[in-house]
Protein backbone atom coordinates (compact mmCIF):
# COMPACT_ATOMS: atom_id res chain seq x y z
CA UNK A 1 0.00 0.00 0.00
CA UNK A 2 1.43 3.38 -1.02
CA UNK A 3 1.27 6.62 1.55
CA UNK A 4 -1.00 7.72 -1.53
CA UNK A 5 -3.33 5.06 -0.91
CA UNK A 6 -3.26 5.46 3.25
CA UNK A 7 -3.85 9.50 2.95
CA UNK A 8 -6.74 9.20 0.61
CA UNK A 9 -9.70 7.93 2.98
CA UNK A 10 -8.57 10.63 6.05
CA UNK A 11 -8.45 13.38 3.06
CA UNK A 12 -12.07 12.29 2.08
CA UNK A 13 -13.50 12.48 5.85
CA UNK A 14 -12.47 16.17 6.02
CA UNK A 15 -14.98 17.74 3.50
CA UNK A 16 -18.00 15.77 5.28
CA UNK A 17 -16.72 17.19 8.43
CA UNK A 18 -17.35 20.72 7.15
CA UNK A 19 -20.38 20.28 5.39
CA UNK A 20 -21.93 18.99 8.95
CA UNK A 21 -20.23 22.43 10.89
CA UNK A 22 -21.64 24.49 7.78
CA UNK A 23 -24.83 22.82 8.14
CA UNK A 24 -25.91 24.25 12.12
CA UNK A 25 -23.52 27.57 11.69
CA UNK A 26 -26.65 28.86 9.49
CA UNK A 27 -28.26 28.63 12.80
CA UNK A 28 -26.13 30.76 14.68
CA UNK A 29 -27.50 33.88 14.02
CA UNK A 30 -30.38 32.63 15.85
CA UNK A 31 -28.44 32.96 19.33
CA UNK A 32 -27.94 36.82 19.35
CA UNK A 33 -31.71 37.42 19.57
CA UNK A 34 -32.17 34.30 22.55
CA UNK A 35 -29.12 36.03 24.38
CA UNK A 36 -30.15 38.85 24.77
CA UNK A 37 -34.09 37.69 25.49
CA UNK A 38 -32.28 35.81 28.37
CA UNK A 39 -30.28 38.79 29.78
CA UNK A 40 -33.74 41.08 29.44
CA UNK A 41 -35.36 38.53 31.47
CA UNK A 42 -32.56 38.27 34.01
CA UNK A 43 -32.57 41.97 34.50
CA UNK A 44 -36.30 42.04 35.30
CA UNK A 45 -35.69 39.26 37.87
CA UNK A 46 -33.05 41.01 39.43
CA UNK A 47 -34.67 44.31 39.49
CA UNK A 48 -37.84 43.22 41.14
CA UNK A 49 -35.42 41.38 43.99
CA UNK A 50 -34.19 44.32 44.51
CA UNK A 51 -36.06 45.78 47.71
CA UNK A 52 -37.73 49.16 48.18
CA UNK A 53 -37.45 51.61 50.71
CA UNK A 54 -41.07 51.20 51.21
CA UNK A 55 -40.17 47.16 51.79
CA UNK A 56 -37.24 48.38 54.26
CA UNK A 57 -39.38 50.55 55.98
CA UNK A 58 -42.09 47.77 56.61
CA UNK A 59 -39.37 45.31 57.83
CA UNK A 60 -38.42 48.13 60.21
CA UNK A 61 -41.82 48.37 61.93
CA UNK A 62 -42.62 44.94 62.06
CA UNK A 63 -39.33 43.70 63.69
CA UNK A 64 -39.47 47.31 66.14
CA UNK A 65 -42.95 45.71 67.23
CA UNK A 66 -42.17 41.79 67.18
CA UNK A 67 -38.74 42.08 68.97
CA UNK A 68 -37.75 41.74 72.92
CA UNK A 69 -34.91 43.06 74.60
CA UNK A 70 -31.54 41.39 74.02
CA UNK A 71 -33.05 39.81 70.44
CA UNK A 72 -30.53 40.76 67.43
CA UNK A 73 -31.54 42.40 64.79
CA UNK A 74 -29.58 41.20 61.28
CA UNK A 75 -29.12 40.21 57.38
CA UNK A 76 -28.44 38.12 55.32
CA UNK A 77 -26.19 37.60 53.26
CA UNK A 78 -23.10 39.49 54.65
CA UNK A 79 -23.09 42.15 51.89
CA UNK A 80 -26.45 43.32 52.69
CA UNK A 81 -24.76 44.07 56.14
CA UNK A 82 -24.31 48.06 55.04
CA UNK A 83 -27.65 47.81 53.44
CA UNK A 84 -29.06 46.90 56.42
CA UNK A 85 -27.68 49.37 59.16
CA UNK A 86 -28.80 52.31 56.68
CA UNK A 87 -32.30 51.26 56.49
CA UNK A 88 -32.79 49.70 60.64
CA UNK A 89 -29.50 51.57 62.10
CA UNK A 90 -31.99 52.21 65.33
CA UNK A 91 -32.68 48.42 65.97
CA UNK A 92 -28.93 47.57 65.70
CA UNK A 93 -26.68 49.22 68.45
CA UNK A 94 -22.99 49.57 67.96
CA UNK A 95 -22.63 46.57 70.50
CA UNK A 96 -24.62 44.25 68.26
CA UNK A 97 -23.14 45.48 64.95
CA UNK A 98 -19.55 44.58 65.92
CA UNK A 99 -20.33 41.40 67.93
CA UNK A 100 -17.69 38.84 68.48
CA UNK A 101 -20.13 36.64 67.41
CA UNK A 102 -24.27 35.45 68.00
CA UNK A 103 -23.39 32.61 70.28
CA UNK A 104 -25.17 34.51 73.77
CA UNK A 105 -28.58 35.66 71.71
CA UNK A 106 -31.32 33.47 72.06
CA UNK A 107 -33.29 34.50 68.84
CA UNK A 108 -32.53 36.59 66.18
CA UNK A 109 -34.55 38.84 63.24
CA UNK A 110 -32.34 38.70 60.06
CA UNK A 111 -33.61 40.58 57.25
CA UNK A 112 -33.00 38.36 54.19
CA UNK A 113 -32.88 39.13 50.53
CA UNK A 114 -32.18 36.87 47.79
CA UNK A 115 -32.62 33.61 49.92
CA UNK A 116 -29.30 34.52 51.75
CA UNK A 117 -27.46 33.10 54.54
CA UNK A 118 -25.32 34.32 57.46
CA UNK A 119 -22.89 31.79 58.72
CA UNK A 120 -23.20 33.69 62.77
CA UNK A 121 -26.98 31.46 62.60
CA UNK A 122 -25.77 27.79 60.93
CA UNK A 123 -27.75 25.06 63.28
CA UNK A 124 -30.32 28.18 63.90
CA UNK A 125 -33.81 27.16 63.41
CA UNK A 126 -36.87 29.41 61.44
CA UNK A 127 -39.54 29.73 64.47
CA UNK A 128 -41.27 32.44 61.20
CA UNK A 129 -41.09 34.32 58.59
CA UNK A 130 -42.60 37.31 57.21
CA UNK A 131 -42.07 39.00 53.38
CA UNK A 132 -42.07 42.44 53.38
CA UNK A 133 -41.91 42.60 49.16
CA UNK A 134 -38.20 41.96 48.66
CA UNK A 135 -37.34 41.79 52.10
CA UNK A 136 -38.29 38.37 54.30
CA UNK A 137 -37.69 38.95 57.71
CA UNK A 138 -37.06 35.10 59.25
CA UNK A 139 -36.67 34.91 63.17
CA UNK A 140 -34.38 32.27 63.80
CA UNK A 141 -34.19 30.69 67.06
CA UNK A 142 -30.88 29.46 69.01
CA UNK A 143 -30.81 26.07 70.05
CA UNK A 144 -28.31 26.80 73.14
CA UNK A 145 -27.95 30.52 73.46
CA UNK A 146 -24.56 30.91 75.90
CA UNK A 147 -24.57 32.63 79.38
CA UNK A 148 -21.75 34.53 79.98
CA UNK A 149 -20.71 35.06 83.68
CA UNK A 150 -18.09 37.69 83.00
CA UNK A 151 -17.57 39.69 79.78
CA UNK A 152 -13.82 41.14 80.06
CA UNK A 153 -14.51 43.78 77.22
CA UNK A 154 -17.15 45.32 79.42
CA UNK A 155 -14.93 45.23 82.65
CA UNK A 156 -11.95 46.14 80.89
CA UNK A 157 -11.88 49.34 83.31
CA UNK A 158 -11.29 47.33 85.99
CA UNK A 159 -8.41 45.33 84.99
CA UNK A 160 -4.51 46.18 85.80
CA UNK A 161 -2.32 46.29 82.64
CA UNK A 162 1.46 45.91 82.88
CA UNK A 163 3.89 45.75 79.92
CA UNK A 164 6.35 43.28 81.18
CA UNK A 165 9.98 43.99 80.34
CA UNK A 166 13.02 42.45 81.01
CA UNK A 167 13.47 44.40 84.34
CA UNK A 168 10.25 43.07 85.23
CA UNK A 169 6.57 44.57 85.03
CA UNK A 170 6.27 48.07 84.51
CA UNK A 171 2.73 49.33 85.50
CA UNK A 172 0.56 51.02 82.36
CA UNK A 173 -1.85 53.83 84.12
CA UNK A 174 -5.54 53.86 83.06
CA UNK A 175 -5.97 57.22 81.51
CA UNK A 176 -9.14 59.08 81.39
CA UNK A 177 -10.79 61.60 79.16
CA UNK A 178 -8.18 61.32 76.53
CA UNK A 179 -8.67 62.96 73.18
CA UNK A 180 -9.67 60.77 70.24
CA UNK A 181 -7.86 61.82 67.06
CA UNK A 182 -6.89 60.38 63.92
CA UNK A 183 -8.75 57.88 61.82
CA UNK A 184 -8.90 57.53 57.81
CA UNK A 185 -6.81 55.33 55.73
CA UNK A 186 -3.42 53.89 57.00
CA UNK A 187 -4.20 54.98 60.44
CA UNK A 188 -5.60 51.58 62.05
CA UNK A 189 -8.13 51.60 65.12
CA UNK A 190 -9.05 54.16 66.92
CA UNK A 191 -8.22 53.73 70.44
CA UNK A 192 -11.30 54.92 72.86
CA UNK A 193 -11.07 58.03 75.64
CA UNK A 194 -10.30 55.78 78.34
CA UNK A 195 -7.21 53.87 77.92
CA UNK A 196 -3.94 51.93 79.59
CA UNK A 197 -1.14 53.95 78.52
CA UNK A 198 2.32 51.57 77.83
CA UNK A 199 4.57 54.21 75.97
CA UNK A 200 4.20 55.23 72.33
CA UNK A 201 0.76 56.26 71.51
CA UNK A 202 -0.07 52.90 69.67
CA UNK A 203 1.26 50.94 73.10
CA UNK A 204 -1.92 51.08 75.18
CA UNK A 205 -4.71 48.54 76.18
CA UNK A 206 -8.19 49.73 75.24
CA UNK A 207 -11.08 49.12 73.66
CA UNK A 208 -11.56 49.18 70.39
CA UNK A 209 -13.16 48.34 66.94
CA UNK A 210 -11.05 46.15 64.76
CA UNK A 211 -11.94 45.42 61.11
CA UNK A 212 -10.96 42.28 60.46
CA UNK A 213 -10.37 40.16 57.72
CA UNK A 214 -13.61 39.74 56.80
CA UNK A 215 -14.52 43.42 56.59
CA UNK A 216 -16.34 42.96 59.80
CA UNK A 217 -16.68 45.56 62.36
CA UNK A 218 -15.26 43.57 65.91
CA UNK A 219 -15.73 45.01 70.14
CA UNK A 220 -12.23 43.61 71.07
CA UNK A 221 -9.29 44.72 73.27
CA UNK A 222 -6.14 46.81 71.72
CA UNK A 223 -3.25 44.61 72.78
CA UNK A 224 -0.30 45.26 70.57
CA UNK A 225 2.61 44.02 72.26
CA UNK A 226 6.23 44.80 71.73
CA UNK A 227 9.26 42.67 70.19
CA UNK A 228 9.40 40.22 72.99
CA UNK A 229 7.95 42.34 75.84
CA UNK A 230 4.62 40.77 76.43
CA UNK A 231 1.42 43.05 77.16
CA UNK A 232 -0.14 41.66 80.32
CA UNK A 233 -3.65 42.21 80.98
CA UNK A 234 -5.02 41.38 84.63
CA UNK A 235 -9.30 40.61 85.83
CA UNK A 236 -9.58 39.96 89.49
CA UNK A 237 -12.17 37.88 91.10
CA UNK A 238 -13.53 36.58 87.73
CA UNK A 239 -16.62 33.92 88.26
CA UNK A 240 -15.17 30.82 86.24
CA UNK A 241 -17.49 28.56 84.23
CA UNK A 242 -16.70 26.00 81.97
CA UNK A 243 -14.64 27.54 79.64
CA UNK A 244 -12.66 31.07 78.89
CA UNK A 245 -14.36 31.38 75.71
CA UNK A 246 -12.76 33.96 72.95
CA UNK A 247 -11.40 35.18 69.83
CA UNK A 248 -8.38 37.29 68.61
CA UNK A 249 -7.23 38.89 65.43
CA UNK A 250 -5.32 41.40 63.73
CA UNK A 251 -6.92 44.66 61.99
CA UNK A 252 -7.49 44.08 58.03
CA UNK A 253 -4.70 46.19 56.80
CA UNK A 254 -1.65 44.70 58.93
CA UNK A 255 -3.13 40.99 58.02
CA UNK A 256 -3.44 41.28 54.44
CA UNK A 257 -0.40 43.45 54.03
CA UNK A 258 -1.02 47.36 53.50
CA UNK A 259 0.37 49.69 51.15
CA UNK A 260 2.49 51.15 52.92
CA UNK A 261 4.65 47.63 53.58
CA UNK A 262 2.67 46.89 56.56
CA UNK A 263 3.01 42.88 57.57
CA UNK A 264 1.28 41.55 60.49
CA UNK A 265 3.15 38.39 62.63
CA UNK A 266 1.84 35.41 64.67
CA UNK A 267 0.86 36.75 68.16
CA UNK A 268 0.77 34.22 70.92
CA UNK A 269 -2.49 34.94 73.35
CA UNK A 270 -1.57 32.73 76.65
CA UNK A 271 -4.23 32.63 79.55
CA UNK A 272 -3.84 31.90 83.08
CA UNK A 273 -6.80 31.60 85.63
CA UNK A 274 -5.94 31.23 89.02
CA UNK A 275 -1.81 31.60 88.39
CA UNK A 276 -2.09 28.17 86.19
CA UNK A 277 -1.61 28.53 82.17
CA UNK A 278 -5.29 27.29 81.25
CA UNK A 279 -4.40 27.38 77.10
CA UNK A 280 -2.55 29.08 74.60
CA UNK A 281 -2.89 29.96 70.82
CA UNK A 282 -1.01 31.46 68.48
CA UNK A 283 -3.00 33.86 65.98
CA UNK A 284 -1.00 33.43 62.40
CA UNK A 285 -1.33 36.01 59.79
CA UNK A 286 -4.19 35.39 57.66
CA UNK A 287 -6.15 33.50 60.45
CA UNK A 288 -8.59 36.56 60.66
CA UNK A 289 -10.91 36.71 63.29
CA UNK A 290 -10.20 33.34 65.32
CA UNK A 291 -11.70 31.48 68.17
CA UNK A 292 -10.43 30.16 70.99
CA UNK A 293 -11.78 27.99 74.12
CA UNK A 294 -9.84 26.93 76.97
CA UNK A 295 -11.01 24.26 79.61
CA UNK A 296 -11.68 25.86 82.79
CA UNK A 297 -14.16 22.99 84.68
CA UNK A 298 -11.96 21.90 87.24
CA UNK A 299 -12.00 25.70 88.87
CA UNK A 300 -15.88 26.00 87.95
CA UNK A 301 -17.85 28.04 90.70
CA UNK A 302 -14.97 29.39 91.87
CA UNK A 303 -13.60 33.18 91.71
CA UNK A 304 -9.88 33.60 90.48
CA UNK A 305 -7.46 35.83 88.91
CA UNK A 306 -7.78 36.02 84.81
CA UNK A 307 -4.15 37.00 82.96
CA UNK A 308 -4.09 37.85 79.24
CA UNK A 309 -1.02 37.94 78.02
CA UNK A 310 0.03 38.54 73.66
CA UNK A 311 3.33 38.11 72.82
CA UNK A 312 5.49 38.52 69.40
CA UNK A 313 8.34 37.43 68.35
CA UNK A 314 9.39 39.94 65.58
CA UNK A 315 8.57 43.98 64.66
CA UNK A 316 6.05 43.70 62.54
CA UNK A 317 2.32 45.60 62.44
CA UNK A 318 0.94 43.70 64.93
CA UNK A 319 -2.37 45.74 65.47
CA UNK A 320 -3.57 42.93 67.39
CA UNK A 321 -6.85 43.14 69.78
CA UNK A 322 -8.86 40.00 71.84
CA UNK A 323 -12.01 39.43 73.81
CA UNK A 324 -13.51 36.54 75.50
CA UNK A 325 -15.57 35.87 78.10
CA UNK A 326 -15.92 33.25 81.32
CA UNK A 327 -18.99 30.88 80.63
Amino acid sequence: MTADNVDQPAASKAPEKSQGFSKYARFAFALVPLVALWELVAHARIVRSVPTEGDWRSAHDWIARERRPGELVASAPLWSDPLARWHLGDLIPLKDAARADATTYPRAFVATIRDGQHPDFRGWSVERSQRFGGVDVRVLRNPSPARPQYDFYEHLHEAQVFRVEPGGPRPCPLALGVPVTGGGLHQGPLAGPERFQCGEGWNNVSRIILEDLGHRGRRCIWSHPVVDVPMRTVFSNVPIGDVIHGYHGIAYQAERGGDRGEVGCDVTLTVRVGGQEIGRDVHHDGEGWKNFRFDTRALRGTTQEVVFEATMPSARAAHYCFTGDSR
